[in-house]
Order: structure tokens, then sequence, then C-alpha cells
């Protein structure tokens, strides 16, 4: 697949894993439910070598998995809904959490029946009753703990077929991808194995839901891969959502009926992404309808001018992977334009930092080392806070590719993409070209203007409200309530 004008990148791995998603495609779709097990290779550790006990381990998987299923289901009677809904199965971020949940209820006051598959273990359960109970509509939403109700003998078995189907699938995978050169590494295996407990799960329980259309929260996150591509595959209908800024080639293919994106550019970005793949693969092109949504979980505000605040929020890199995004060059010189904006700059001008949750492209030290030098004026913020509260207090922000800055550019805050020579791009960020995607020096020269001038500054809010606007679907949050659901649904 070419990522030509799609992505650039310092290194060759973003290039690398699509051609590796179009090698594993090719030859069996369903191994798309592991692509990302494939894109968090280490990279740097020992590549995998091809196997020679892969049909014995059929043999094994089909034997322990068909053992479990009996077991399990011998007494159960299939589970009929309109709607099976499917969220992502991490509930350890709030945003997420309050997205599932008006997501269910949205659908629920449609007056749809629906089947949750939902860990009783969410700490959100039982929230989620009391307003279903409040609104009398229990009755509607039968939840489904995918990954509960084993029994003693039950649970080593599925454990054991899991395992089993993960290797399997890495093992292919090697084969496949060894003759290219692309084997992954060995540390990869583990990631096949928690996501083949997933895919397990959900083919165990394919034949006792019986459904319309299914509703996940992106199509190629664990469970919701093996739930999106079964129901696409038997022609129902099926509606996903952009999980967050595209990256690299991980979400293709697009395997739903809709795909609600953020708005026009991630919609025609993606739209083009998915086209290419298919060609790549030399298979027609699913039907997609792709809507512009707007933002789907981070709050749009409305922010006043703050020029009067003199503060630059510089926020991290949204993942732990910088040695496969090329990113090391970038968030260097985003580190040194904190250091120069600080040093060089008016005395009253501050600096927040913002890490990433699992910071890892900012380099610590030196960000704790410019708080020591410039005491009052520098500060480390916590990715637990909330990011509204940096927002208000912050003249402009700047990073690479942080939603962060899409957010906050919707919001009327003047925001900076930072680039370096051959360093990295994506396609989805094609709105803020115009005005909002300098190098190093030039955004440092950018930012004195607009912390100076309160007329450049008002320039810069109107474009970061022009582009962010285009960004996500009329610069404002998506409202997932009954209207929303009752168009999408019976569309």
């Amino acid at each position: 697949m070419n990522i030509d004008g799609l992505f650039t990148s310092a290194t060759p791995h973003i290039a690398n894993f699509a051609q590796q998603q179009v090698l594993l495609y090719r030859h069996d779709p369903r191994l798309q439910d592991y692509f990302e097990a494939i894109q968090i290779d280490g990279l740097d550790t020992p590549r995998a070598r091809a196997s020679k006990d892969r049909r014995a381990h059929g043999f094994i998987q089909a034997a322990l998995a068909g053992a479990c299923r009996i077991s399990r289901f011998q007494r159960t009677s299939p589970i009929r809904a309109d709607v099976l809904l499917c969220p992502s199965p991490y509930f350890s971020r709030e945003t997420e959490t309050r997205f599932f949940m008006r997501t269910l209820l949205g659908i629920a006051r449609t007056g749809a029946t629906i089947a949750c598959l939902l860990p009783k273990a969410a700490p959100c359960l039982a929230d989620l009753n009391a307003i279903l109970d409040a609104e009398n509509r229990a009755r509607q939403v039968h939840f489904i703990d995918p990954l509960g109700g084993l029994g003693l003998l039950q649970r080593p078995l599925m454990r054991k077929a899991a395992q089993t189907r993960g290797r399997i699938a890495f093992e292919a995978a090697t084969d496949i991808l060894s003759p290219h050169g692309l084997e992954p590494g060995e540390d990869v295996l583990p990631h096949f194995e928690r996501l083949a407990y997933f895919v397990e799960a959900w083919e165990q329980l394919l034949t006792h839901i019986e459904f319309d259309t299914a509703v996940t929260r992106c199509h190629w996150l664990p469970l919701c891969s093996a739930v999106s591509r079964s129901a696409n595959s038997q022609r129902r209908k099926v509606i996903t959502f952009q999980q967050g800024v595209i990256g690299h080639s991980l979400d293709a293919p697009v395997t739903a009926s809709t795909y609600v994106a953020f708005g026009n550019s991630s919609s025609a970005f993606l739209s083009q992404m998915n086209r290419r793949f298919f060609d790549a693969v030399a298979l027609p092109e699913p039907k997609v309808e792709f809507i512009s949504g707007g933002c789907l979980f981070d709050a749009v505000g409305a922010l006043p001018d703050q020029f009067a605040n003199k503060t630059l929020l510089m926020v991290d890199v949204p993942t732990a992977q910088s040695l496969f995004y090329g990113v090391r060059a970038q968030t260097e010189a985003l580190t040194r334009l904190g250091e120069e904006f600080l040093a060089f700059g008016d005395s009253t001008w501050r600096l927040i930092i913002r890490p990433h949750p699992f910071w890892n492209n900012l380099d610590m030290h030196d960000c704790l080392d410019l708080a020591k030098r410039f005491p009052g004026r520098c500060e480390i913020s916590h990715p637990a806070w909330p990011l509204d509260d940096d927002l208000r207090r912050s003249s402009a922000t700047i990073g690479i590719f942080s939603g962060v800055l899409t957010v906050a550019s919707a919001s009327g805050l003047p925001s900076y993409f930072l680039q370096t020579e051959g360093g990295f791009s994506t396609g989805d960020f094609a709105c803020f070209q115009d005005g909002q995607m300098f190098m190093p020096n030039d955004a440092l020269q950018q930012i004195r203007s607009i912390f100076r001038d309160p007329n450049a500054y008002a320039d810069a809010r109107a474009t970061a409200l022009r582009n962010g606007r285009e960004y996500y679907a009329n610069g404002t949050n998506l409202q997932l309530d009954a209207t929303f659901f009752s168009r999408t649904i019976s569309h």
C-alpha cells in the first residue's frame, strides 16, 4: 500500500506496517483482528521465526474451543436484540467511559433493544443501571460479559483456546511476512494472545446473539474488530466511530457500513486511504458511508481571547511509540523551542508542559530541568488533570500531532503543529496546513509575534477557529442522542 501523500516519517516503519497489513489481509481477512498487535512491535527486539507446528496447533485450538463452547452454552437460549453494542473493552479512561454511556443511552432512547458487551466489573455499570431504571428502560438492555460467565472447567479451556488461537495467528503472520523481510518481533506474540482472547470470546458468543445492527466504538479496537468484521461480512449494518487522530494506516480497511468521523478532513482522508488499501489487495472496495459528526469525547469549548494569559501550553506526543513514528527529532525540537521561548522571551511569559499518560517522548529530565531553571515560569502539568484547566490558562498550544491541539484549535486557542525536515506528518491534519504548521524557527517566531501583538493574536485565533471547524464538523461535539441514532441506525 502506497502511503505517499498520506503520511511522512523519518523512519520506514509506517510504510512497512502498511505493507504488512496488505500482505496479511490478502492472505486471510481475519488477520485484520491482529493489526493492532503488529503495530505495537518494539522494532528493536529479535525477529520471530517461522513455525512448523501450525496445523497441530489448529487441531488443539478447535478441540479446546469446541469443548468450552458446548460446556458454556448447552443450556443457553439465543439473545435477540435490535442493536449489538460493543464499546472499547477498557474502562480506565474517563472520557471513553462517558462516550460509551452516552452511546448506550442514546440508542436506548430510540426504543431499540440492545445486547451490550460489557464486563460485569465495568465501573460504570451501576450508574447505567440506575439511569435505565429511572427512565424505565432496563428491559431494553441485556448486558453480556464477553469474558465472563465461565465455570471452573470453562476458564482454563477458554484461556488455553485463546492462547493457542493467538499463537496460530502469530505463526501465520510470521510465515506470510518473513519472505518479505517484514516478520514481527518475538515480543509481539503476547499481544496476539491478548487480542485472540477477545476474538475467541466473540466467536463463542456469535451464534448466541441475534441482532440487526452492530454499533462498535472503533472497528480496529480489541473485540470491536472481530464484531465489526463478522457483522460486516454478513452484510449487517455496522456503525463505528473514529478512535482519534489518524496517525498511520491502522484504520484501513474500514469494516463498517457507516463510519462516523470527526469532520470532513478525516472523512476525506480515510476514504482515500481505504480506497488505496483495497487497490493494493486487489479487491473491490465495499461501500462505506462517511459521516462528519464532530468531536466525540473531549469537550470543544468556546474559549475567549486569552492573549493576557501569556502562557504557552506544550503537549506531548500521544503515543509511546517514538521509534515507530520517527518523531525523535521533532520531540527534541519541541523541547528546544520551549527552552528558547523561556530563555529569550519576555519575563512575563510562562510555559506549561502537559505530558501524555504514557510519557515516553518528551525528555522528562530536560523538562524537569526547565522547571528548575525557570521557577514560577515553567510548570509540568499532569495528564490526570482536566484538559480544560490547562486550556483556560493558556494563550496558545504547540505540539506535534496530539488531539489536544485539534480540540484547542476548535475552541479558539491558537495552536501549532511542529514540523521538521522529513519528520512525521499525517494527512488527517490537512485542514491545519494553512497557518498552523511550522518548522521550529518559524513556529517560535509566530508564537513570539502573537504573544506581543494583540492583533496578530486575534488573527491567529480566527485561523484556529476556521481550521478547527473543518476538522470537527461545525466545530462542535457530536450529540450522541436519540435523534442521531434514529437517523444512523435506520438510514
